[in-house]
Formats: structure tokens, C-alpha cells, sequence
């Protein structure tokens, strides 16, 4: 308990420096208003700040999913004595990804693909928990874990480069899955993604172009039940997004461009389910999906896109605990 109590306190200080709110960050309504004042074409302008919230938001999604630990709402706990448990994996997931079109015309248009990932995964359980009653235990059970991936952009669609992903956090049980109860348990996270450029391509003589330093701050609460061999997992999650960011647009009349730094943030609701199978007692397979709400419309973007729209996603995964 002493142990599990230290680590943590050092991953709550760690994430809690990540967390510390940027005062200059904007809204996509601010980043379109600020890029028409400087002299930006006044569509182009909105549909780019749309773009860039998709972007960013869709790019969280790639570089997570949905469960932190894949296809179990319970935590790890320890083995005999105090030695951890360790869970390693590897996924695989998408994201049905859509944004306005930002290289033809002034963004009225809508471009839209997938954004796939790949992740290797590890997990080690601190803390079996306090058993609150006879048949109810796992109360404050600790979990830590990291992620190491790659988001497959593609310059087909705009991106330049293939981006690294990251992220780690700390899982906390609420209960312990027994015969009568389901497994519940609530996590938070910090996700990096390497630096994004979208548009700006000399070929094609892109009319806009968006730069992005991701990070994302991930809260979700799971709950799961093993049900004829099957865990069924459920979840509800909310990512609190934010980037370093800067454009470069082409100006009113098309004379010119602005270019611009800023930051960007925006908050975003989560849905998912997952249905994992065991084999070999050690090896689980497990598949997921779910779907991420939309964002208020931004009144400078005219084009065809819907921002309220929501995003898809689906991932599979092969967890070994041991």
C-alpha cells in the first residue's frame, strides 16, 4: 500500500503539470475570427479552424481509442505477495475521419478518410485494492500504463508524414469483477502526438495550411462483465484537448497569405463498448468500437461539412497478462 501510495502521488504530480490550463489558448470560433482579422479569406478562415479541431480531435481518438487497458474494466492487481502484474499489448484501430476541404476553393467542400494506428501497449498492476465487503473488493485498486504508437497519416490526404504517438496514465478500481458483480473502474491519461502538418503542399498550391503540437488530457470510466466466456465491456469517456498551433491562409480577394501562431483547445464526449475473449488463461482478443460527438459549428464556416457530426472508430487488440 505504501508503494502503490508513492507512485501515485508521482504520476498524479506529472500528469497535474500537464494538465495546467494555457491561457492563450482559442476556440476554433476565435482562431476563425482572429485569422479574418488579420487579413484572411473569410471562409477559408472558418473551414480552417474546423479542420484543425477535427484534426486534433480525431488524432486523440487514433492515439488512445477508447479502453486504456484493452478488453477489461477490472484492474490488473498484483500476483502472489507484491509482485505486479503485467499486461503487454498490441492494437490496431481507426478512425472515420472528415474535415473540410481545404484545397479547393474556400473550404465549401468535404474531404474524408481513415485514420489508422498502430500502438504496443504495457500495463503493470500496483494495487489489488481494499476489499469493502466479504464479496465486494478492488476499492482504490491501482493500475499504471503507457502506450507507444504511430498514426498512419497519409500525404494522399494532405498530412506530411507519418506521426508518433504517446501517452501514459493511471488506472483506479471502483470493484473487482466477481461471480454477482461486474469489474468498474475510472482512468486518466496524458497523449502526445508528434507535430502535424496538414495542407501547404508546393505541388498542388494548397490555399491553406495547419500546424499542430497535440496533447490531450483522457478521462474514462468503464464497466465490464464476463458473460458466457465473453467480457462485455461498456464505457463513457471525455478528452480535453489542446494544441500549439499556427497557420498560414490564403488572404481575402486571394492576395497573399496570413500566417498566424496560436492555440487551439476543445472538449469532446466519448462513447464505447468492447467484447474480449481469454485463451491459454494469459492470451485475450479483443475488439471495439465507438463513437466520439461532434462540435458546435463555427458561424465563419459556410461549406458543406457538418462539424456536429460525429466520429467512428473500432480497434482490435492482443493483450498477454502475466
Amino acid at each position: 500500500m505504501r508503494i502503490a501510495g508513492r507512485v501515485l502521488l508521482v504520476a498524479a504530480g506529472a500528469m497535474v503539470a500537464g494538465f495546467a490550463p494555457d491561457l492563450r489558448a482559442q476556440s476554433a470560433d476565435e482562431w476563425a475570427e482572429t485569422c479574418a482579422d488579420a487579413g484572411g479569406d473569410s471562409a477559408l478562415c472558418g473551414a480552417t479552424a474546423v479542420a484543425a479541431r477535427a484534426i486534433l480531435a480525431d488524432l486523440a481518438l487514433a492515439a488512445g481509442q477508447g479502453s486504456e487497458i484493452a478488453g477489461t474494466a477490472s484492474n490488473l492487481g498484483q500476483r502472489l505477495g507484491s509482485t505486479p502484474r503485467i499486461a503487454v499489448g498490441a492494437r490496431v484501430g481507426t478512425v472515420r475521419t472528415a474535415v473540410p476541404d481545404l484545397f479547393t476553393g474556400s473550404g465549401l467542400g468535404e474531404s474524408s478518410f481513415l485514420l489508422t494506428s498502430v500502438s504496443l501497449d504495457v500495463a503493470a498492476g500496483l494495487f489489488d485494492g481494499f476489499r469493502v465487503m466479504p464479496t465486494v473488493g478492488g476499492f482504490l485498486a491501482l493500475d499504471i500504463y503507457g502506450r507507444l504508437g504511430i498514426a498512419l497519416t497519409s500525404a494522399d490526404e494532405g498530412f506530411s508524414g507519418r506521426n508518433t504517438t504517446y501517452s501514459f496514465g493511471a488506472r483506479i478500481g471502483i470493484l473487482r469483477e466477481s461471480f454477482t458483480l461486474p469489474g468498474v473502474s475510472m482512468s486518466i491519461s496524458r497523449r502526445f502526438v508528434g507535430d502535424v502538418t496538414f495542407g501547404g503542399r508546393p505541388i498542388v498550391g494548397d490555399p491553406a495550411r495547419i500546424w499542430l503540437g497535440p496533447s490531450t488530457t483522457s478521462l474514462r470510466a468503464t464497466v465490464g462483465k464476463d458473460l458466457f466466456a465473453v467480457e462485455v465491456l461498456a464505457g463513457v469517456g471525455w478528452d480535453d484537448l489542446s494544441a500549439a498551433g499556427s497557420y498560414e491562409v490564403q488572404g481575402a480577394s486571394g492576395l497573399g497569405q496570413t500566417v498566424r501562431s496560436t492555440n487551439l483547445d476543445a472538449k469532446r464526449r466519448i462513447y464505447f463498448a468492447s467484447a474480449s475473449r481469454s485463451f491459454n488463461v494469459v492470451f485475450s482478443l479483443s475488439l471495439e468500437a465507438g463513437v466520439a460527438r461532434g462540435f458546435d459549428p463555427v458561424p465563419r464556416h459556410v461549406g458543406s461539412f457538418d462539424p456536429e457530426r460525429s466520429s467512428l472508430f473500432g480497434s482490435v487488440a492482443l493483450r498477454l497478462t502475466i
